[in-house]
């Protein structure tokens, strides 16, 4: 979470509702591909996919790629950088190589170029991957095409990491550092930077070395407003050819003034974070309470019309997924357990990063007022929330989003209930040792028992987690745009997108 002490040099705080990219056609040839007009919903904070949050990946991923690609069902496949692997022993993983790849500057993205980017995301300070990858013993390159990684205890879940792990150049990485990777990113992948306006856009445009299939497009402008109804008013203005996230009163407005307007299930995880190592909810009983108190199937309903999905755990990973136990809503053990004590409990949430987040978190405070706390609303910026989590500075409760970048539940586990984890809101002895069990299993169906348990304690028993929804992400589509692909873990594909 270093990553947010960085200043960063190629975006600016501006939001960018009349920006330059939003009111004209650029890259239009009636008779030829067209540049796409993509509307975010926030500014990217980062570029720097070893510092990044996942939340910009839809920008940067069109430049840089990952390690692995994933399948239909969010599994690892053998259509990308890496072509194979093989699991030589419980400790030991061999990596072949697509031969032959550049990045677009020039440098081999060859096996050391691997062999770097995974100790940077190892070892970096500002490593956002970093908790992940403790494991990972040495990385070896014995040939151009081929990386052995060693682990210090068995591991089974490597490759659904790498999914996550995006290849940077390593002579540029070392030379321009994380802030000036940021400003001008270069990878391997169907696009290439071409500007940015800070505070106002960002462009891509195609690479035309790709090693891959070649875009039906001249490039994709990505602009920004963090508002859903100037969204949607660009949308129909037909100032933006995509508009991202639009909650569902825009979507719907969306649908009836003909537009289209797509619906996933992401795999995005809303979550209630209880900070249990300082009052009031170093209290087991009020954690209980506010566990308690809060209904996510009303949220689910009353703020998002049924379009999200209520989630109980906090390790099932995959869209359409439920745990074993979970825990129900009861406003009146709620009640008793608080007594008359009517503690204070600061409610921190991002006020514009996530859909409807404000009146989830009112909701919130409402069913934790009614309950018999005192709550006090801290709304802030993200990148101040993302500090304040990794500076251990919060206390009470917090909303954050876990997303998982790799479809395993590890990537919760280790990201959020070890001790040393992302938030470290919840140290206990008990569950470092069942997420070190999990991943020492032979494969993901031996460990599913681990991690039900695991999530029983952490969930069910320990109420450290009020796990909330599943965000349903929709985004509206100009007149005539074609093509364009979003996936649950929060990625974006342009390649096929034509309008």
């Amino acid at each position: 979470m270093a990553l947010w002490r960085l200043p960063v040099v190629a975006i600016g705080a501006a939001v960018a509702i009349g920006a330059a990219g939003c009111g004209g056609d650029p890259g239009t040839d009636a008779s030829g591909p067209a540049q796409i007009r993509a509307l975010l919903n926030a500014q990217p904070a980062t570029l720097d996919p070893i510092a990044g949050a996942r939340s910009a990946q839809v920008v940067w991923a069109t430049m840089v790629e990952p390690l692995v690609n994933t399948d239909a069902d969010l599994e690892p496949d053998r259509t990308g950088i890496i072509t194979d692997w093989k699991r030589s022993s419980p400790t030991e993983w061999t990596f072949t190589m697509r031969p032959g790849l550049k990045f677009s500057n020039g440098e081999p993205a060859d096996a050391a170029a691997v062999v770097n980017t995974l100790e940077l995301t190892r070892d970096s300070e500002t490593s956002i991957l970093k908790t992940y990858f403790a494991n990972v013993e040495s990385i070896e390159a014995p040939d151009d095409t081929t990386v052995v990684v060693k682990t210090k205890r068995p591991q089974y879940d490597l490759v659904n990491l790498l999914t996550t792990v995006y290849l940077v150049p390593p002579k540029y990485y070392k030379d321009k550092g994380p802030e000036g990777f940021s400003a001008a990113p270069v990878g391997t992948g169907p696009y290439v930077f071409d500007d940015a306006k800070p505070g106002r856009e960002i462009s891509v445009k195609v690479n035309a070395d790709y090693w891959g299939e070649k875009p039906k497009n001249t490039g994709v402008t990505f602009t920004w407003a963090t508002e859903a109804s100037q969204r949607l008013a660009l949308l129909q203005s037909k100032s933006v050819d995509i508009a991202m996230d639009l909650p569902p009163s825009q979507a719907e407005q969306a649908r009836k003034s003909g537009l289209e307007v797509v619906e996933t299930e992401s795999a995005m995880k809303i979550t209630a974070f209880l900070e249990s190592t300082k009052p009031p909810f170093d209290k087991p009983e009020l954690r209980e309470a506010a566990a308690l108190a809060i209904n996510r199937d009303e949220i689910v309903q009353g703020i998002f019309d049924g379009k999200a999905a209520a989630d109980a755990g906090m390790l099932n990973v995959k869209p359409g997924t439920q745990p074993q136990e979970k825990v129900t809503a009861d406003p009146a053990k709620a009640r008793k357990l608080v007594g008359s004590a009517a503690p204070s409990v600061n409610l921190t949430y991002p006020s514009a990063q996530y859909t409807n987040i404000k009146e989830v978190a009112e909701a919130i405070g409402a069913s934790l007022e009614e309950v018999g706390f005192k709550v006090k609303f801290r709304p802030l910026d993200y990148g101040t929330l993302v500090k304040e989590v990794g500076g251990r500075q919060l206390d009470g409760l917090y909303l954050f989003a876990a997303v998982p970048n790799a479809a395993a539940p590890d990537f919760f586990a280790s990201g959020f209930m070890k001790t040393a984890s992302i938030t470290g809101n919840c140290p206990d002895p008990k569950i470092d040792g069942l997420v070190a069990e999990a991943l020492e299993q032979k494969d993901a169906t031996a460990a599913e028992k681990v991690y039900d348990e695991l999530n029983t304690l952490a969930v069910v028993k320990k109420h450290c987690y009020v796990p909330l929804y599943k965000q349903m992400y929709a985004y509206g589509l100009g007149k005539g745009v074609k093509g364009a692909v979003y996936g649950p873990l929060n990625t974006f594909d342009f390649t096929k997108t034509t309008r």
